[in-house]
């Protein structure tokens, strides 16, 4: 059986909630003095102070120096440094992880569903992605914990979790600003101030502006998009009257706008299907409306979509957090607060021509939480934490899609290429919407505990126990709406043809669901020190991902509910020092059964057939982490990690058929790779630090390997993303004291084009992709008073 574990190429090893200080989120480039060895990080992993090595958990970290370092501003831009992990999507609401291939699919994008990767900033569970993808400000370090998670905190997870600690107040006065200006005139500016009102009472309040030209150019309306237009704010209050207690105080507030969120046209889809058949291809259908499309190869960067796609996605929150040592433990009380709203304009269709004018998911999400904890001190026989954890979260959908003037020819033509254009009046659709109101929620109630047997100096045992009860309801409404013409103004003659097509493209009805769960999950781990230098592991741990709803129209013989997805994880770790110090090496095996995977299901034991999410099988992914970071000499840093990860549906039988076999109710994928899960992924990164009279030059860079891997969850061959190197670079000179840096960056050096996702729209004929950026680059000036 293969495992993971390893610290990564610079571990800042904090499993979340707990907030790591600025020295034990330290990076290569600053995680040891010169003239000394790589320096031996201490992390809080189990809420105590530990050595990273000695902590029996798969862990990756970024430190908020090597972010500046790079330019990266941005979740899906740190995405390239971290192998295990892959973000696929294209707005702000669409967005879908996974670590080790295991998470959420690329067709898994429902608010009635959670999240298989736990997002957290400052140990705060964060359920919708767009919260946390956008700018990140004020940022301490980004750490991802790898497999199974649940009985040190709060919410479960099944993959691993993304744990994003910023920077607390001191009780030292401090300002911190940095401009930064790039190519396609990109202007970000940040400022911080530390303020101390007493002895006991300090602040810290922070802007971030972010805003750029578009990447995109729409020769439609003249226009270039795909451009940022990005507000941040945070205020954090600490009260410390004494070194046992203290009370940490945050609200937030940010806000992404712009003309972003859409797809470009990555290529045509062929007319023939694989038995033969011929079907109306794209050309077809844009000659049969009078439109003529714009290019088709999507790296032109070119788009001629004719609706808006003006989109805001504000969120906010405040949270309250409380540790108190009494003694021979530490009482924890994490209260949060949060809202995000996504407002957006979508083109539904994505092209030129007036099909699908607007198609949206609105969405108005608001959650609470509340944690409650007890860690002991550790250092004894047995180390301990216990806790307990409220959720709820309620998200108010909006699902509306209006048409246009074409989608009467474009959709009811019959689909052969021969076929003579409908004769249905314009008007059939023209002005039709179907609105559909659902509103899923959930109350989640978890205890928790996991306790650690020190048997001896160099053997450890831990068990953990987690109980989730989970109340989940549900309420749907759908009907037809919108400026359209009246049925009593057809011909007769067509009027039952006309209603029978509204009714199929703009349904009506409405119900409630609700459904109650209750898990038992767990983990185990043996830890072994062969030498001090030279520590082992081997765990078990089973994951729990909530049971879901699909607020979507009934069909008899659908269940709207989704059961719970498992994973069994087991791991075998190594991490080593070596070469007295100056070099660590860490290396994992990893093996992971997934049972009631949570994919896209084809029902067609019902008449017509129905695709939904459901529980269509089983996964397994198996590989090898291996992380390494090294001080050959004074000065120079390196680091180097790696994941293979061989991840499989080792049964999904029902799968939505790929587009060459369209003409098949569903195919059976059992026994072929995994969607979203690249089998190779490569990192390395380097810095050179040296002494110029009383400036301190730096210079380093980056590299990424990832192999190709299938986007679509039904492995559609046309949804193939090609494997990728990008390359980054970053020099400049700062002040020893670190009051002041001048630096240049640049990422993807050498302008490879590469997708983040594909999608085949095979109503449409067409390929849609989501481009990744192109080679950007900027000067960023840094001061500290």
């Amino acid at each position: 059986m293969l495992a993971s574990a390893a610290s990564a190429i610079a571990v800042s090893a904090v499993i979340f909630p707990q907030v790591a200080s600025a020295e034990e989120a330290a990076g290569p480039a600053d995680a040891a003095p010169d003239g000394a060895d790589i320096g031996e990080i201490t992390v809080t992993a189990r809420y105590r102070t530990e050595s990273a090595q000695d902590v029996p958990i798969a862990i990756s970290a970024i430190s908020s120096r090597q972010l500046e370092a790079q330019g990266v501003s941005s979740l899906k831009q740190v995405v390239q440094q971290l192998p295990s992990l892959n973000i696929q999507g294209f707005s702000g609401r669409n967005q879908t992880i996974t670590i080790r291939g295991i998470g959420t699919n690329a067709g898994g994008t429902n608010d009635g569903l959670e999240q298989g990767v736990g997002l957290y900033v400052d140990g705060v569970y964060r359920p919708r992605t767009g919260s946390v993808i956008t700018d990140l400000i004020d940022i301490e370090s980004i750490q991802v914990l790898r497999g199974p998670q649940g009985t040190l905190f709060g919410k479960n997870t099944v993959a691993g979790a993304i744990d994003i600690t910023t920077r607390e107040p001191q009780f030292q006065q401090e300002a911190r600003a940095e401009l930064s200006y790039g190519n396609y005139n990109q202007v970000r500016g940040y400022f911080a101030y530390n303020g101390v009102v007493s002895d006991d009472l300090a602040f810290r309040i922070s802007y971030l502006r972010n805003r750029r030209d578009g990447l995109i150019y729409n020769t439609t309306q003249r226009e270039h998009w795909d451009n940022l237009d990005n507000h941040a704010a945070r205020f954090d209050l600490l009260y410390k009257p004494s070194a046992d207690f203290k009370l940490r105080l945050i609200a937030d507030y940010s806000i992404q706008k712009g003309d972003v969120g859409f797809t470009s046209i990555a290529g045509v889809l062929p007319t023939t299907l694989a038995n033969g058949a011929q079907v109306r291809g794209f050309y077809r259908r844009a000659a049969d409306v009078g439109y003529t499309p714009g290019t088709v190869n999507a790296f032109d960067r070119k788009t001629d979509i004719d609706s808006s796609q003006y989109d805001e996605m504000p969120s906010w929150g405040v949270q309250a957090r409380a540790d108190w040592d009494v003694g021979p433990l530490t009482l924890t009380s994490i209260t949060a607060y949060r809202n995000w709203k996504w407002v957006p304009n979508y083109d539904g269709d994505q092209f030129g021509a007036n099909v699908i004018t607007n198609s949206v998911v609105a969405t108005k999400q608001q959650q609470f939480s509340q944690e409650l904890r007890a860690a002991s001190k550790g250092g004894e026989t047995i180390d301990y934490t216990a806790g307990l954890y409220f959720f709820w979260q309620e998200a108010d959908d909006d699902v509306i899609n209006r048409y246009g003037r074409d989608a009467t020819t474009w959709l009811t033509t019959a689909n052969t290429p021969t076929a003579s254009v409908s004769t249905l009046p314009s008007a059939v659709f023209d002005g039709l919407t179907s609105y559909n109101h659902v509103l899923p929620a959930t109350h989640s109630y978890a205890a928790y505990g996991q306790a650690t047997w020190n048997i001896s100096p160099s053997l450890r045992l831990t068990g953990g126990l987690r109980y989730t009860y989970e109340h989940k309801t549900g309420i749907y409404e759908a009907y037809a709406t919108g400026d359209y013409a009246l049925l009593s103004s057809f011909d007769p003659a067509i009027r039952s043809t006309v209603a029978a097509l509204r009714a199929a493209y703009a349904p009506a009805g409405a119900y409630t669901a609700s459904d109650n769960t209750s898990n038992v999950s767990g983990t185990a781990i043996a830890a072994y020190d062969v030498s001090s230098d030279v520590h082992t592991y081997a765990s078990y741990s089973r994951g729990y991902k909530s049971p879901g709803i699909n607020l979507v129209r009934q069909s008899l013989g659908v269940d709207i509910f989704v059961r719970p997805e498992k994973v069994d994880n087991y791991e075998l770790g190594i991490k080593t020092r070596l070469l007295g110090g100056k070099a660590e090496f860490n290396l994992a095996l990893f093996w992971a059964d997934v049972s009631n995977y949570q994919a896209n299901f084809v029902n067609y034991a019902v008449t017509p057939a129905v695709g939904y999410i459901s529980n269509v099988g089983k996964l397994r992914s198996r590989g090898v982490e291996v992380d390494a970071r090294a001080q050959p000499f004074d000065g120079l840093n390196i680091g180097v990690a790696g994941t293979y990860n061989d991840a499989e549906y080792r049964s999904y039988r029902n799968a939505p058929s790929q587009f060459l076999y369209s003409y098949l109710s569903s195919m059976d994928l059992s026994g072929r790779r995994a969607s979203g899960a690249p089998r190779l992924a490569l990192t390395g990164n380097a810095e050179y630090l040296y002494s110029v009279g009383n400036v301190d030059a730096f210079a380093g860079g980056d590299i990424s390997y990832r192999s190709g891997f299938y986007a679509a969850v039904n492995l559609d061959p046309f949804t193939w993303v090609r494997g990728y190197t990008l390359v980054g670079l970053h020099g400049g000179v700062r002040d020893p004291d670190d009051r002041w840096e001048a630096s240049l960056w640049v990422r993807n050096l050498f302008n490879k084009n590469y997708f983040n996702t594909l999608s085949v729209s095979a109503s449409n004929g067409i390929v849609q992709g989501a481009l990744g950026e192109p080679r950007m680059y900027g000067l960023t000036l840094k001061g500290r008073l």
